[in-house]
């Protein structure tokens, strides 16, 4: 799975780094373990432009970061930015609102979703650590606010989810 990854990023990052940031339970309707690959834009932009440069054609998969990582990975990487410390909880994938929650795919698809960087890498692609990108991410959502994005779990949804797991566990 790939997901655009800059400050500004309007989808995936921003709801992870957001709700990592509130620390806590975390419902994740999905598995932790699910590959993710994502692209922080600035590397992309940097990429793009040496190849223009370099009068470099070809196709190329300019996917990050330079590890691989889950799902859990990208939700505790957000957290350690934020300095918080979180728990995710795997729900149903039916209790996730349609049509879209970032990052999260269904275990048939992730095969088919992992490219290959080698030969972006080998091009010079720069792959910023997740890290930084996390960090700016949250920093950049926060001076703007932290506006409704319109996807994703709201705070009173994923508490009446864990809420009904935590329910149904007694």
């Amino acid at each position: 799975m790939w997901g655009g990854a800059p400050p500004h990023d309007q989808r995936g990052l921003t709801y992870w780094a957001r709700r990592a940031a509130r620390g806590g339970r975390i419902a994740l309707p999905g598995r932790p373990e699910q590959p993710v690959q994502l692209v922080d834009s600035r590397d992309l932009a940097r990429f793009v432009l040496r190849l223009v440069q370099d009068e470099r054609p070809g196709a190329f998969h300019a996917v990050g970061p330079a590890e691989p990582v889950t799902l859990g990975g990208v939700i505790a990487t957000c957290a350690a930015v934020a300095g918080t410390e979180v728990e995710v909880v795997p729900v149903s994938p039916e209790t996730a609102p349609p049509p879209f929650f970032p990052l999260v795919r269904e275990a048939a698809l992730w095969p088919g979703q992992q490219r290959d960087a080698s030969r972006a890498r080998a091009a010079g692609l720069p792959t910023t650590p997740l890290a930084v990108t996390a960090a700016d991410v949250l920093a950049w959502d926060r001076d703007r606010g932290a506006p409704p994005l319109g996807h994703g779990f709201t705070a009173e949804d994923e508490a009446r989810v864990l809420a009904a797991l935590d329910q149904d566990a007694r």
